[in-house]
């Protein structure tokens, strides 16, 4: 079963994603938390061509990360590779481990200069929507695959783990990412288990201290522990500044920019190119 869907999990992942995008895209019509600074059709274009390299990425490795986690099912030198230990117990130790390491991923491309080149990419929307998700940067992605082959061959979780934090995934990248107004009872309730919107917008603030704020991409509690949880933003959900200070105009919106920026000098708060020394004393890689 878990090698059957483990082969199919790009199909499932793409079908989840698509049923969300529409599910979210018409709850975000509907309810709203913020006005959009820039037309939609516009960003939505930059946004889904830079998303459109992420395919040829996957090509560039051998197996998937599923595929990998059928493979070392077998291995002897695995963390969670071990039949005395209950399977219910290493399935929710391998859910927890991988978005672990997704969180630590995530902290490293905002304390290295030069991963946050690329990271860059992905705050420079001047808008955040549930687009905004996708708006990643193709060698981020290589980056990651790397990063979530290195964790499956490392802690060899249940396959049926790691592909059903690749499908739920698939969905609560555009979650996070919505432009979605909740009723405060269900964000107070479901921030205690998952990132919500209103949570993962304040890392998307132009304030260099938001930014390195609420690094958790599925489960919320990395961020608590490790002291990164803000609550609020200091100017609240509908006056806060999204983006990079400075870059909230077209060139946010310029497939060929998006894709040079890893390239060129990182950007200051301000837009304005810094070395990665004073990016690391003023706390903004």
């Amino acid at each position: 079963m878990e090698q059957y869907l483990a082969s199919h999990v790009v199909a499932i992942s793409w079908a989840v994603f698509l049923c969300a995008f529409v599910l979210i895209g018409v709850a975000e019509t509907f309810r709203p938390r913020r006005e959009l600074q820039l037309p939609t059709g516009r960003r939505w274009i930059a946004n889904g061509l830079l998303a459109s390299t992420h395919a040829a990425v996957g090509a560039i490795y051998p197996v998937s990360a599923t595929i990998l986690a059928v493979i070392v099912t077998r291995s002897p030198y695995g963390l969670l590779n071990r039949p005395v230990v209950p399977y219910a117990i290493r399935f929710v130790l391998g859910l927890l481990f991988l978005d672990l390491a997704h969180y630590a991923t995530h902290c490293l491309l905002h304390r290295s200069a030069w991963l946050w080149r690329l990271h860059q990419v992905h705050h420079s929307d001047p808008d955040f929507d549930l687009t905004t998700g996708v708006r990643t940067h193709p060698a981020e992605v290589l980056l990651s695959l790397g990063v979530d082959l290195a964790a499956v061959a490392l802690l060899t979780p249940p396959p049926l783990a790691v592909i059903a934090l690749a499908i739920f995934t698939a969905m609560q990248n555009l979650f996070t990412h919505a432009n979605l107004r909740l009723p405060a009872w269900a964000d107070a309730a479901l921030r205690r288990v998952l990132i919500t919107p209103d949570v993962h917008r304040i890392h998307h603030s132009d304030s260099i201290a938001e930014q390195n704020r609420n690094f958790g991409f599925v489960f919320p509690w990395w961020d608590r522990l490790f002291g990164t949880y803000l609550a609020e933003p200091a100017q609240g959900h509908e006056q806060m500044g999204v983006g990079l200070q400075g870059f909230q105009d077209a060139r946010s919106t310029n497939i060929v920019r998006l894709l040079a920026m890893p390239f060129q000098p990182p950007l200051g708060p301000n837009n304005e190119a810094a070395e990665p020394a004073t990016l690391r004393a003023t706390g903004s890689q």
